[in-house]
């Protein structure tokens, strides 16, 4: 992927010869939203919670890895007891290059690349078989940086995925029962591979977070996301996901 940076002129700070680096994990709590319509027409929602690495790294570009694993308990309006679950385990990273930057603000835009197993189970609808949206995904990611006075920043992002790989199971599975070995498992999420643009496979990522200064040396920060998800196949019902988490991170 070839990508046009366009400076605008005059708004170019002076290089820094050092990079800034910065360490972090992120405990977030919030509520997810599935309808895997493979399974039934009905919304499946419960409390996650979320773990993440980051790191940030800025010099002459601004770029940023993520590793996250997701636990959530589900249940529809129907049911009384959440017992349905999601596991989902994720890695992203980008690199983002400066677009527009003054004292106060910037802008970067880059590649991004994100890698997700999204693992379900509906022991009340369906006890034999393991549900799944995974996807390697390529798009574009757009960075704004907000300074404040007092060394307290917002920052924000959104990225949209362009062109994904994704694997969903068959709507109709002629078994009765799946491999559930951790093998049949790991194999059943890498099978029946599509490739998909927006049209069917759609994920939209936004996270803003304000950064603070709790110790002398240190920032912490509150942070928000929202992740927007579809998924289609010629041989799946479509799937829907909306995640929205809050949370607080710990620069190290």
């Amino acid at each position: 992927m070839i990508l046009l940076v366009i400076r605008i002129k005059g708004q170019e700070p002076p290089p820094d010869s050092t990079p800034h680096k910065i360490y972090s994990v992120n405990l977030q709590f919030g509520i997810n939203q599935i309808k895997e319509k493979n399974l039934l027409p009905l919304v499946h929602r419960g409390t996650l919670t979320e773990l993440s690495v980051e790191t940030e790294k800025i010099k002459s570009s601004l770029r940023q890895f993520q590793a996250s694993f997701v636990y959530s308990r589900l249940k529809t309006n129907l049911e009384e007891m959440a017992k349905s679950g999601n596991i989902k385990l994720g890695f992203n990273y980008s690199c983002n290059f400066p677009i527009y930057q003054n004292s106060n603000l910037s802008y970067y835009l880059g590649p991004r690349t994100s890698l997700y197993y999204s693992y379900m189970l509906y022991p009340n609808w369906d006890d034999s078989h393991g549900y799944w949206a995974d996807y390697l995904s390529f798009g574009l990611n757009n960075v704004l940086s907000v300074k404040r006075e007092h060394e307290r920043e917002w920052f924000t992002s959104l990225n949209i995925g362009l062109l994904s790989l994704f694997s969903r199971p068959d709507a109709i599975r002629p078994y009765k029962m799946d491999d559930s070995t951790f093998g049949g498992i790991v194999k059943a999420l890498n099978s029946n591979i599509a490739t998909g643009f927006i049209n069917k496979a759609l994920q939209i990522n936004f996270k803003t977070e304000y950064r603070f200064p709790l110790f002398l040396t240190k920032q912490e920060a509150i942070t928000y996301s929202l992740d927007i998800n579809r998924f289609s196949s010629d041989n799946a019902e479509p799937l829907f996901q909306v995640i929205h988490r809050v949370g607080i991170k710990i620069m190290l």
